[in-house]
């Protein structure tokens, strides 16, 4: 039998972004844990508000919580894709994380053309630069190359 090669090496494509998914990643904490606190906030207001309130309130709640569990689902998408990138088991998960992610700032960049913030632009193109660098550099023929060897060696 022949002695199996070294894996490759681990190419600064891949890396970078994966450092990348852990900041989203990062990100997407504090939108999850915001989101929570809002639904639960708004379903917290009792039954003395204002008539009509404690209904929009109760929406509110709902819409929070979903949207919170959509950020957590996707934060754990990005994270988890960013450790099997960095062990060279897949780089799919990191790849849709970060297709969404370009989805997401591509609108918030577009929405903030508008705005009168410089500011606002300014991180927003920085937020879609960075999920445009997850997309481009996942699909680099070096991080191919790289997914293909630890494919071969899994003997899938």
């Amino acid at each position: 039998a022949q002695p199996s090669a070294p894996p490759p090496g681990r190419p600064g494509h891949v890396v970078a972004a994966a450092v990348l998914g852990f900041v989203f990643g990062a990100f997407g904490v504090i939108v999850t844990l915001g989101a929570v606190f809002l639904g639960a906030v708004a379903g917290g207001v009792d039954d003395d508000a204002p008539a009509g309130f404690d209904e929009f309130a109760d929406a509110a709640a709902g819409v929070a919580l979903v949207l919170g569990l959509l950020a957590l689902t996707w934060t754990v998408l990005m994270i988890w894709g960013s450790v099997w990138a960095l062990t060279g088991r897949s780089r799919v998960l990191l790849l849709v994380g970060g297709s969404i992610a370009l989805f997401f700032t591509t609108l918030g960049f577009l929405g903030s053309l508008g705005s009168n913030s410089g500011g606002d632009v300014v991180v927003n193109l920085l937020l879609f630069l960075a999920a445009l660098a997850i997309v481009v550099l996942l699909s680099l023929p070096p991080t191919a190359q790289f997914f293909a060897a630890h494919r071969a060696r899994r003997g899938a």
